[in-house]
C-alpha cells in the first residue's frame, strides 16, 4: 500500500512546457507599439486641434482656451449655473466668434444662429429665448423666434 513519490504524482500531457524563454519576446514589442500608435495618434489630434482645424464637441479650441481663462465662467459652468454662463459667454462675444468660426460654412444667418446655439444647449444645457427644446435635446426655433431672429440680424447688417 506503500507507494512512492513517483507513482503518486499525475503525468503531465505531451506537449506541456511549464516555461518557455520565447513566449514573453514578443510582449515588449506589442506594448511598444501600441504605445507608440497611441502617441502618435495623441500627438497628431492635438497639432489639429491646436491648428484650429478640429474642435471640442464643436467649440474651436481658440475659444475653448478664451473660456478656460475667465474664473467666472468656469464656475458658472461646474455650478450648472446655465443663466449666468450663457450671460458671461455672451460678455466675452463667445458666441460671436463661434458663429465667426462656422460662417464659410453656413451662410444663412437663422441656420447658423440655430446651429450655434445647439452647440451651446448641448454642452451647457442653455436655451435661448428664440429657441424651444425637444424632448431629444433638440433646438427648435420658435415662429415668434424667428421673426425676432430675423429683426436682430436687420439690425446688425445695414444694407
Amino acid at each position: 500500500m506503500n507507494r512512492s513519490k513517483s507513482q503518486r504524482l499525475k503525468p503531465r500531457s505531451a506537449g506541456y512546457i511549464p516555461y518557455s524563454r520565447t513566449s514573453n519576446k514578443s510582449l515588449p514589442i506589442v506594448g511598444v507599439s501600441l504605445a507608440l500608435l497611441l502617441g502618435s495618434l495623441a500627438l497628431g489630434w492635438g497639432i489639429l486641434f491646436l491648428g484650429g482645424v478640429v474642435t471640442l464637441g464643436g467649440v474651436p479650441p481658440s475659444i475653448v482656451g478664451k473660456f478656460l481663462q475667465d474664473p467666472a465662467s468656469v464656475v458658472a459652468f461646474f455650478m450648472g449655473d446655465r443663466v449666468k454662463l450663457h450671460q458671461r459667454l455672451q460678455e466675452m462675444g463667445i458666441e460671436e466668434e463661434i458663429k465667426a468660426y462656422y460662417r464659410p460654412q453656413i451662410p444663412d444667418e437663422v441656420q447658423l444662429d440655430q446651429y450655434i446655439h445647439q452647440i451651446l444647449y448641448d454642452r451647457t444645457g442653455y436655451v435661448g429665448n428664440n429657441y424651444l427644446a425637444t424632448p431629444r435635446g433638440n433646438l427648435v426655433l420658435k415662429s415668434s423666434g424667428e421673426r425676432r431672429l430675423r429683426h436682430e440680424l436687420q439690425e446688425k447688417t445695414p444694407f
